[in-house]
């Protein structure tokens, strides 16, 4: 299946009206459109996700009304919702069950990416506290357990 992703980055200009008509659909569960929650909240991790997945994606500045092409190709978009986290908006004669399947799969490599960055972060503030890594353990539930000492 070839996909091609659409972001609606929150910091757009979209005028008043195209933003109100999308969110209108979306909140009156429109019967043309469906809409899977996610948790994913980082654009950038996202992108990177979804490159992992060989999606395709494009930024739009102005999305005009909420429309779906009838291509070779499915077109999907993403919507900031006002919890800041992204949530996906297909066509109603979308695959819903392989779309859920997809988006797991996205959400899988987004919070592998996550991990990764959070983990980059820790050791590099531990370092400039003065803490000092004493052990590193990988544990079957795919989380990483650091342990630290104090360098006095």
């Amino acid at each position: 299946m070839s996909v091609e992703i659409v972001l609606i980055p929150v910091a757009i200009a979209l005028t008043k009206e195209i933003a109100e008509g999308i969110f209108r659909k979306l909140e009156n569960k429109d019967s043309d459109i469906l809409i899977l929650e996610t948790r994913m909240k980082d654009e950038s991790l996202l992108k990177q996700a979804l490159e992992d997945w060989d999606c395709s994606f494009r930024t739009l500045d102005d999305i005009g009304d909420l429309t779906f092409p009838s291509s070779g190709h499915d077109e999907v978009i993403f919507l900031r919702n006002h919890t800041g986290c992204y949530t996906l908006v297909l066509p109603h004669t979308a695959n819903q069950t392989a779309y859920e399947e997809w988006l797991s799969n996205v959400e899988n490599s987004y919070t592998d990416l996550l991990q990764q960055q959070v983990y980059q972060n820790l050791l590099e503030r531990a370092q400039s506290q003065g803490l000092i890594l004493e052990q590193e353990e990988r544990l079957k539930d795919r989380s990483i357990q650091l342990t630290y000492i104090l360098n006095q």
